[in-house]
């Protein structure tokens, strides 16, 4: 089977012989183990571990039974989408910053609410994220998970995950593989996995040295280390993925990393200062009331408003998302680093204005010089991060010493030596480039505040020091060709006393035969080959005692041995062998070395990121071509509000849009809440803009948290803790929910969970029932919008009897996408001609042009007309029955009631 996926997939062929079989030469495996990787398999890497010579010595040493005719072969490697480590036997890292998330998910109902414990890992850079959170009804907190990690495989335990999960999974992963565990034996409960933990050759049974996120899911009241209940789904999660990479044998590789991260969602430490309502005055709210936030993106308003690429964003969709429009970032880590930033902007002051200082710094003319010299300094970096965590693999004892590959019997070794030694090399050369990075900062006269922190938080004099010495301590172009390290004197205390053994072996044979010659008073040389090396040459005339054995005889000269010197070249040998083991063991001594650095190099790697996203949204600024500006925060408004003056959308103001005949982008005014209506009811002609206009506010709402310039010419506003988004129309079928099922659904989580200071944008809710059905529930979900929550928001509709609802309702204001009519026709429509201004104005739009829209669509005349004729008669059945209605309210008689009703 696997030779005819070969076959199939490598285009290679089939070899000679009865059955199916293919093959490929050694090095040629990194290639194609990536092209089957990309296809979606798993490749099982087995090498062989024994050569014919160990295998005759193992039948040798068989008491009884049939002898193995066949040498040991061992699983080295399970390698998938999700496990990829980019190691000296995998393809070369291309440079693609996206991360690749294998995550275990347990879920139990506690308390009458879904609660999860999830753990996922990037095993290209060895981060593990374990966390437990209960999630509401609709599993927000879940869908927002899925939506901002780039899942590859999902581990579940068998038989123990809801059918609501479930169809989460289906929808929003229907292209993730995804694994059912057997529970305990796979999936392991909690006390199994801190078990595992203590394990030597994980974290030990040191306690206090383990990572302080792993010890915080501790119990406090014991000795040994036990679960604490309240983390009981997280632990067994971590076990999950755990014993997955026990299985793909990189489980040592991860653990020993030591880097696991706690996941919180939706500000999980402040859940009561979430649920503040307009009830309760958002006067008191100030500063530091947003100390540490971050505004809540779930899954929905994150696809909905295009912020990073989704599995379902189609490659258009995906170059317009705003992370495409503003990284301009040189380096992956940077780019995987801004992708954080756009998921999870700060509500932070201090958080925000920093980086805004930032940015404005770096677009000073004064200092383009440092920004071009530096920006030629980062293109040459690779991805540092997931050099880092190859180092730490080549460089673990427990790889040389217990893992399969430190058996396995390669053909080209010293290639594959080389590949590590280039890696290492490549790291080094990384940190001497974020060093100059930092030299150059240093020479500035005036820098500012984050700017300092990210690059002059890295002790520059260390970090050179360190540099330096790794650089020095063994011959680059001679490590290369040879495969091997070869440590220069000083730089590795073991192979330096190795050598001292040998040269002092050498010394002490050297005096006995010195001693010899003097004892003879005759030249003594050593003489011999192989297993006779270092045989006492003496000429064949000499008269000698019985401690010299003859070993072979010349007509001038023959070679002796004597007790005492076998002795020393016994003891020599054993120094040769020394200095054998730590010739072999010192390349992974340096890699050992290097890592124990760590804390050293990721401090320098983190404030690079840092930099680097800063200067990706300073030259967003400078080259979009857009007006830009500095958004004000207010964090002591009495009310929420948003005023924006001539905005536009940054992923859309610069795209040429289909049918769009190049028109430049339109800007507006938007103004919520403050002096105006916190709510604006928004109609317009079909395609006429609304949907644009609503994301285009969110979106500079998302940017401006992120601490970026935004295009508009002047933007004030204060914070938002959540963004809600209710657009688009369509239905979960692998879900089982219908369009208005989903609908609903969406808009009771909004309902549930919005507060006075969120921004909430409903489009055209109600499409998906009958009209009046729609109505009256659009009208009512809009009502209480703004009578019990009083939140910042846009409602776009087609219903036109709502914006005659709302009556003298202060919190809801009326705006329209403005528009030209040329050739109204009240009998034929198709000659109407309608011009798009993509303007907001104040008001309510006549209508909503739907025939237009048919016409743009090029559906033809005559259906258009006979759906005009209907549209007609409907309206008209319609308004005799509102004056039916309105008569019978006014106490007409029975007789006119009955005469107004036949004529309809």
């Amino acid at each position: 089977m696997d030779a005819v996926i070969a076959v199939n997939c490598l285009g290679l062929a089939y070899m000679r012989g009865d059955l199916a079989h293919a093959g490929f030469p050694e090095h040629a495996y990194p290639k194609f183990a990536d092209q089957l990787i990309a296809r979606g398999y798993k490749v099982a890497r087995i090498e062989q571990t024994e050569t014919p010579q160990m295998l005759e010595e193992r039948n040798k040493k068989k008491k009884a039974g049939s002898k193995d005719k066949v040498v040991l072969r061992e699983l080295c490697r399970i390698t998938s989408t999700a496990t990829r480590t980019f190691g000296p036997l995998d393809a070369a890292d291309d440079g693609e910053a996206a991360t690749q998330h294998l995550i275990s998910i347990k879920e139990k109902e506690l308390n009458g609410k879904p609660c999860y414990g999830v753990c996922y890992i990037d095993t290209s850079v060895g981060k593990f994220t374990v966390g437990q959170f209960e999630d509401d009804e609709y599993r927000s907190a879940l869908r927002t998970l899925l939506a901002t990690s780039d899942i590859a495989q999902i581990l579940l335990e068998r038989g123990n995950i809801s059918q609501q999960t479930k169809s989460i999974l289906t929808g929003m992963c229907c292209s993730v593989p995804i694994d059912h565990l057997v529970p305990k034996k796979q999936f392991f409960v909690a006390e199994d996995t801190v078990k595992m933990l203590q394990s030597l050759d994980y974290l030990g049974v040191d306690v206090p040295s383990w990572p302080e996120t792993i010890r915080s899911m501790l119990r406090t009241d014991h000795v040994l280390p036990e679960p604490a209940v309240e983390f009981d789904l997280a632990w067994s999660s971590l076990g999950a993925i755990i014993g997955h990479l026990q299985r793909c044998q990189i489980d040592v590789d991860m653990v020993t990393m030591k880097d696991f991260e706690m996941f919180r969602p939706f500000n999980d430490d402040d859940k009561k200062k979430e649920n503040v309502k307009a009830s309760e005055s958002t006067m008191k709210m100030k500063d530091n009331w947003w100390e540490g936030r971050r505004v809540v993106l779930d899954g929905m308003t994150l696809y909905n408003l295009n912020i990073v690429p989704s599995d379902r964003s189609d490659p258009i969709d995906a170059a317009a998302s705003l992370y495409y429009t503003v990284n301009r970032c040189s380096t992956p880590f940077g780019k995987r680093l801004l992708r954080q930033w756009l998921c999870a902007p700060p509500c932070d002051k201090t958080e925000i204005e920093l980086r805004q200082d930032a940015i404005e710094w770096l677009l000073q003319p004064e200092n383009d010089a440092f920004v071009e010299s530096t920006t030629e300094i980062l293109r040459k970096i690779p991805d540092l991060e997931r050099l880092l965590q190859k180092i730490h693999t080549l460089g673990l004892k427990y790889r040389a010493e217990k893992h399969p590959d430190s058996r396995a019997i390669l053909f080209d070794t010293r290639k594959i030596n080389s590949r590590k030694i280039k890696d290492l090399i490549m790291a080094i050369d990384s940190l001497k480039a974020c060093s100059d990075v930092v030299r150059l900062y240093g020479k500035l006269e005036e820098g500012c505040t984050l700017m300092d922190k990210c690059l002059k938080g890295t002790d520059i004099s260390e970090l050179k020091e360190d540099i330096s010495n790794f650089m020095k301590s063994f011959d680059r172009k001679q490590a290369q060709e040879d495969g091997f390290i070869t440590p220069v004197k000083g730089s590795d205390e073991l192979y330096d006393e190795a050598v001292l053994k040998e040269k002092a072996a050498h010394d002490v044979l050297d005096d006995y035969r010195k001693s010899v010659e003097k004892q003879l008073k005759c030249s003594v040389k050593f003489a011999g080959t192989g297993k006779n090396r270092l045989q006492l040459e003496i000429p064949t005339d000499m008269k000698l005692t019985n401690e010299f054995e003859l070993k072979s005889r010349a007509k001038k000269m023959s070679k002796y041995t004597t007790p005492r010197l076998l002795k020393l070249i016994a003891e020599l040998e054993v120094a040769e062998a020394e200095i054998v083991k730590q010739t072999n063991d010192a390349t992974r001594r340096t890699f050992e070395a290097f890592d124990n650095k760590r804390s050293t190099w990721r401090i320098a790697c983190d404030g690079i990121a840092i930099f680097d996203v800063l200067l990706s949204l300073a030259k967003y600024a400078k080259t979009s071509g857009l007006e830009m500006c500095r958004p004000q925060f207010d964090f002591n408004a009495e009310k929420p509000f948003v005023s924006i003056c001539e905005g536009v959308h940054p992923c859309l103001a610069n795209r040429p849009l289909p049918n769009a005949n190049a028109v430049a982008f339109i800007p507006n005014d938007t103004q919520l809440g403050g002096g105006a209506a916190p709510i604006l009811l928004l109609t317009g002609p079909n395609a006429g803009g609304k949907s644009t206009l609503m994301r285009q506010v969110a979106t500079l709402g998302v940017l401006a948290h992120t601490g970026s310039l935004v295009p508009a010419q002047s933007m004030h506003l204060s914070p938002v803790d959540r963004i809600f988004t209710r657009i688009g129309a369509s239905d979960k079928i692998m879900c089982g929910q219908s369009t208005f099922f989903v609908e609903l659904n969406e808009t009771k989580l909004i309902l549930k969970n919005a507060t006075a200071n969120s921004l909430v944008l409903f489009d055209e809710l109600g499409r998906g029932t009958s009209t009046f059905d729609g109505t009256a529930i659009a009208s009512s979900v809009l009502t209480y919008l703004a009578s019990h929550i009083s939140c910042r928001g846009f409602f776009s509709t087609h219903y036109h009897s709502i914006c005659n609802n709302i009556g003298n309702n202060l919190q809801i204001a009326l705006g329209h996408m403005a528009c030209i009519v040329e050739n109204e026709n009240e009998e034929d429509p198709t000659e109407e001609s309608v011009t798009f201004l993509y303007k907001l104005t104040t008001g309510i739009c006549p209508k909503s042009y739907g025939f237009h829209a048919a016409k743009l669509a090029s559906i033809s005349d005559e259906v258009i007309r006979v759906a005009y004729a209907a549209a007609r008669d409907s309206i008209s059945s319609f308004t005799r029955l509102e004056a039916v209605r309105s008569a019978a309210r006014n106490g007409v008689s029975i007789d006119e009631l009955s005469k107004m009703i036949a004529a309809i």
